[in-house]
């Protein structure tokens, strides 16, 4: 199947519907979209080759919730320690990316959703899982910045981020803006990057035009189940699937 002069491979239609489904959780949650496409799609296609595509179909979705619950954000956490702690990370995340590839890369990436996911999965089926205490400042710093390095080699600095931001007493609206103001803010440095490096040609360029028509059809369902959607049990089975994925990653 193609349209115009791309060529519609069925990798190419499965990431769309990985995208989808990326977007749908990141807009009920605030957070997720890179994760699921990331562990998903590397399933079809080498990690290296996947990130130029999927980090520009951030803009889209996180434009959208930064803009329309722009009064949600929380500026005071996001300018004293999320972005300046984690941009330093974001740097040497991008510089450790150009010496990783192959599947060395893939299965560090496995074991990193596999033990992050399981974790939140073992904190949120405790007793005590709804009221996590606050960190100490150094764990939250260590945190953030060590999301700032996987979201520079992975684009996935999510768990880490949420693990510190998580325990700051936002409120669901709160958590979903902020969040999504990181991505959208740390995802213009990626892209750029990626286009020093030559990573945009004519075909790559075709592709994620593509699948940024998945984008809209995410937010869109997203947003009627954030209000609607038992969150705890929405994020058990997001946790669940990509646990799923990651034993899946090692086995490809």
């Amino acid at each position: 199947m193609s349209v115009g002069d791309l060529t519609l491979e069925p990798s190419l239609l499965y990431l769309a519907a990985v995208v989808f489904l990326g977007y749908l959780v990141q807009t009920v949650t605030g957070f997720g979209s890179a994760l699921i496409c990331v562990t998903l799609g590397a399933l079809a296609i080498p990690i290296e080759e996947l990130l130029p595509m999927i980090v520009p179909l951030s803009f889209l979705q996180t434009s959208y919730v930064v803009i329309r619950h722009r009064r949600h954000i929380a500026w005071g956490l996001l300018l004293k320690r999320v972005l300046p702690v984690m941009g330093v990370g974001l740097l040497v995340g991008m510089y450790l990316f150009r010496g990783v590839a192959g599947s060395g890369l893939r299965y560090a990436f496995a074991a990193m959703v596999f033990l992050l996911a399981a974790r939140e999965l073992w904190r949120m089926l405790r007793a005590d899982a709804t009221s996590p205490g606050k960190l100490p400042t150094a764990l939250s710093i260590a945190a953030i910045f060590g999301a700032g390095i996987t979201h520079g080699i992975y684009a996935s600095g999510g768990p880490l981020l949420v693990y510190a931001t998580g325990r700051e007493g936002l409120d669901k609206e709160q958590f979903r803006a902020t969040l999504c103001t990181v991505w959208l803010t740390l995802n213009v440095v990626l892209v750029a990057g990626f286009a020093l490096d030559g990573a945009y040609d004519v075909g790559r360029m075709s592709k994620v035009g593509l699948l940024m028509l998945a984008v809209p059809l995410g937010i869109v369902l997203g947003e009627r189940l954030h209000a609607r959607v038992d969150e705890r049990r929405f994020k058990l089975g997001v946790y669940g699937l990509l646990i799923l994925a990651a034993m899946s990653l090692t086995l490809k």
